[in-house]
């Protein structure tokens, strides 16, 4: 797997699976065993987005200014630490430290990763072209593809494998979850803290392997560009970052379709954080209220494993879409109504969750809310990568992170205390209305691009 940066993208986003999977014996334990409220359930995410919100340009513009591989390294660390630390103490405040530390984790890695993978799959490509113009490449007849996919076939499209790798990086995450949630399950029936504490180590020993086995020919620090020596530039780093920064930031503004994708994910991120936090408080309302700790990680184990095959038979498909529209014209009109009917169908099943009086219907919504906002999330992270320029395509893949987390601080913290002084239902109903509502931008851009066109 070493040097090949396809294979190893798709390994992040396995261990971004296995963190994922982390939340199940971690809600179970806030839940069942301390008993927490909806408010401070809610200040717990909004604790997590918080840190996102605050860290999560500035990480991307350090990752852009010096090193991508060494930032998804990080990552891993850092969330690994916040995970395996956070079943120490059942201190409240000592918790929210540590959803602090993960959400930072997480911004570290979150626009460098794609960014890293890009650039390596193009330098990978540009020197097969170099290599195929000196000597003839002999065609293969292994029937393997993997090479294409990481732009080793000399006249192969970086740029589509680039959004097929980014949808098939969610498919691996899905994957991850899925070994999470068996491993979190198995473990959860010994110990619920002793679970947490077995994932966070082993996120901090996938970062150990990413140290070594990644490489990084097709990035080059644009500090030590502008000296044109081995040596950094003698420039004030502060300067760099804020320079970097401004021109994501003008990017992002002056192009519909990552303003739309921004936009659209303020407020659906606000929404799914309402229903991350309440969703598994709803289901206790109507008929879990008997479960303890071990029986409860056995039944959303068991339920988020289902909801995680499902998103892979539609990533699958997204990869399809995305490669059969990358030629075409329309492909920006495309998917921008592609995103707006993912959201509306998220909406939908929000819905569900809230209002239905039925246990099973609001499951079945639970699940269909949770494979269309994650296919909707894929999604929005190839459509801004697409449209960022290489040089600053991690601070721009942040923006939209720091856009969801400002929609989740500013929304989340909202319908949790709308949760705790009316009601769980109420909050739910609310987030699915706002889940329509960040179907407009998207929506609202396609229209646009289709009218600009005829």
């Amino acid at each position: 797997m070493r040097h090949r940066p396809d294979r190893l993208f798709l390994l992040t986003g396995g261990v971004q699976g296995l963190a994922f999977s982390w939340g199940l014996p971690a809600m179970v334990w806030w839940v069942v065993d301390l008993r927490l409220s909806p408010f401070r359930l809610a200040v717990l995410g909004t604790a997590l987005v918080l840190s996102i919100l605050v860290t999560e340009t500035p990480t991307g513009v350090v990752a852009d200014l010096y090193s991508r591989k060494y930032s998804v390294v990080a990552a891993y660390v850092v969330m690994g630490l916040a995970m395996a630390l956070t079943p120490v103490t059942e201190l409240f405040g000592v918790l929210v430290i540590w959803q602090v530390l993960w959400g930072v984790g997480w911004t570290l890695q979150s626009g460098a990763a794609t960014a890293w993978m890009t650039d390596e799959i193009a330098h990978h490509a540009s020197h097969s072209h170099r290599s195929a113009a000196v000597m003839p490449v002999e065609p293969s007849t292994a029937g393997d593809d993997s090479g294409a996919e990481a732009g080793g076939a000399a006249g192969s499209d970086p740029s589509r494998q680039v959004d097929g790798l980014i949808v098939r990086h969610a498919v691996f995450r899905s994957v991850g979850v899925m070994v999470g949630l068996v491993a979190a399950t198995a473990m959860g029936a010994w110990s619920v803290r002793g679970s947490m504490a077995v994932m966070g180590l082993l996120a901090i020993a996938a970062a150990g392997y990413l140290a070594v086995t990644m490489p990084e020919a097709g990035f080059e620090s644009p500090r030590r560009r502008a000296s044109g020596a081995p040596r950094p530039a003698r420039t004030s780093a502060w300067k760099d970052a804020i320079a970097l920064w401004k021109r994501g930031a003008r990017l992002v503004r002056r192009n519909p379709s990552l303003l739309a994708v921004t936009l659209s994910a303020t407020v659906a991120a606000g929404a799914w954080e309402a229903n991350d936090r309440l969703s598994v408080l709803r289901l206790f309302e109507l008929g879990l209220t008997e479960l303890g700790g071990r029986e409860a990680v056995l039944f959303f184990g068991a339920t988020w494993f289902v909801m995680s095959a499902l998103a892979i038979p539609m990533m699958t498909w997204l990869r399809r879409h995305l490669e059969r529209s990358q030629a075409d014209q329309r492909s920006a009109q495309r998917d921008a109504f592609l995103l707006a009917r993912f959201l509306t169908v998220a909406a939908a099943g929000a819905l569900a969750l809230a209002l239905s009086p039925w246990f099973t219907v609001a499951l079945i919504g639970w699940a269909v809310l949770d494979v269309a906002g994650e296919t909707a999330y894929s999604l929005t992270e190839a459509m801004a990568n697409r449209h960022a320029d290489s040089s600053v395509r991690a601070t721009v893949v942040s923006f939209v992170g720091q856009s969801q987390a400002m929609g989740e601080v500013s929304i989340g913290l909202a319908l949790g205390t709308a949760a705790q002084f009316v009601s769980v239902p109420f909050a739910l109903a609310i987030a699915a209305a706002l889940f329509a509502v960040s179907a407009a931008p998207a929506a609202v851009v396609g229209w646009r691009t289709a009218a600009s066109e005829d």
